[in-house]
C-alpha cells in the first residue's frame, strides 16, 4: 500500500516527463479520480490517506500542504518511484487519461450534483469533512 504522497510524486513525475506539469489543484482532482479508477480496476485501495471535501473539491490534506507553496503554478519535478512496477503500468494508463483535461473540468466533474464530494460537502456544511471511501466507490467507480 502506498501513501497519497507516494502516488502524488509519481503523478508529478509522469506529468513532468510528458512536459505537462500539473498544478496542486489538478493534482488533487487527479488523485481522487485515480483512487476511484485504481479501485475499479484492482478492487484495492491505492492509498488510505483521507480525501476531504474542501470548497474546490476533493483534497488529500497532506498532499495539499506539501505543494501549496506552488499556488496555481505548475509543479515540475522528478522523483524516484516508490510504487510497484505492476501498479505503475496501470497508473500510467490512468494518468494519461487526465493529463490533457483542464483542472477546471475536473473541478466541475467533482462538483456534480450527487457526487461523493457533493454529498459530503453539502453546500459548505461538510467543509473539510472526510469523504468516506465507500461513498467514493459507489459514486465514482464506473462513472
Amino acid at each position: 500500500m502506498y501513501t497519497a504522497l507516494d502516488v502524488s510524486r509519481y503523478v508529478i513525475t509522469q506529468c513532468s516527463q510528458a512536459e505537462k506539469p500539473i498544478s496542486n489543484l489538478k493534482l488533487q482532482k487527479v488523485l481522487y479520480f485515480l483512487w476511484a479508477d485504481f479501485y475499479r480496476e484492482t478492487k484495492k485501495y491505492l492509498f488510505f490517506d483521507d480525501i476531504c471535501a474542501w470548497q474546490l473539491g476533493p483534497v488529500v490534506p497532506d498532499v495539499y500542504y506539501q505543494y501549496c507553496s506552488y499556488g496555481g503554478r505548475p509543479i515540475y519535478s522528478f522523483y524516484s518511484s516508490a510504487l510497484e512496477p505492476q501498479d505503475t503500468l496501470l497508473l500510467n494508463s490512468l494518468i494519461s487519461n487526465y493529463m490533457d483535461i483542464p483542472a477546471s473540468a475536473l473541478v466541475n466533474r467533482t462538483h456534480a450534483i450527487g457526487s461523493a464530494w457533493d454529498l459530503t460537502y453539502q453546500n459548505g456544511v461538510g467543509n473539510r469533512k472526510v469523504i468516506p471511501f465507500p461513498l467514493i466507490i459507489s459514486k465514482e467507480v464506473g462513472a
